[in-house]
């Protein structure tokens, strides 16, 4: 088990997706579970944001969905340009050709929502400065870092790449 800063220990996941326990639970046994293969192309980040958005009204979330969906296009932004050039990848132990895609996980207790994303790069993100406004990007991990309780990256077991996650509490359960 790897522990990430703050209250999260993160734990890779076998088989299908990883496993993120929060305060002694682990999110594979949470109620509410949602999971997304995307291709790495521009149009995943829309696809991405809607499913979000669908899941937190389906889950009684809503009050969540606006900033869930930011951090979401945020960080599935990034796993589209981590995967830009890369001509494999390896899965649950397996290794596969071409472009590897973009997994979006969500997951809830009905208090908290983990999102986690992961891309086939090995490269750890890098937060840019804030104050260079002339940068294209590199505002975003700071964006997340501000919206989110906890966040944090990982290298998932038998797998390339990372997963990069990020956890919200809704306001009205605190």
């Amino acid at each position: 088990m790897v522990f990430a800063p703050g209250h999260l220990a993160i734990e890779p996941g076998s088989g299908a997706g990883p496993a993120t326990s929060l305060s002694g639970m682990t999110t594979a046994a949470w109620p509410l579970q949602s999971y997304l293969e995307l291709g790495a192309q521009v149009g995943a980040v829309p696809c991405a944001r809607l499913r979000t958005k669908q899941v937190l009204w389906e889950w009684r979330l809503e009050e969540l969905a606006a900033t869930a969906e930011l951090v979401v296009s945020e960080l599935v932004t990034n796993g589209v340009r981590a995967a830009q050039g890369l001509t494999q990848s390896r899965w649950d132990g397996k290794c596969v050709p071409g472009m590897p895609p973009i997994r979006l996980w969500l997951c809830s207790d009905r208090r908290h929502v983990v999102i986690q994303v992961w891309d086939g790069d090995h490269r750890m993100p890098i937060r840019g400065p804030a104050d260079d406004l002339e940068a294209e990007g590199g505002r975003g991990l700071l964006l997340v870092e501000t919206l989110c309780q906890d966040k944090g990256t990982y290298v998932p077991e038998g797998a390339s790449g990372k997963i990069v996650w990020a956890s919200l509490t809704a306001e009205s359960q605190l």
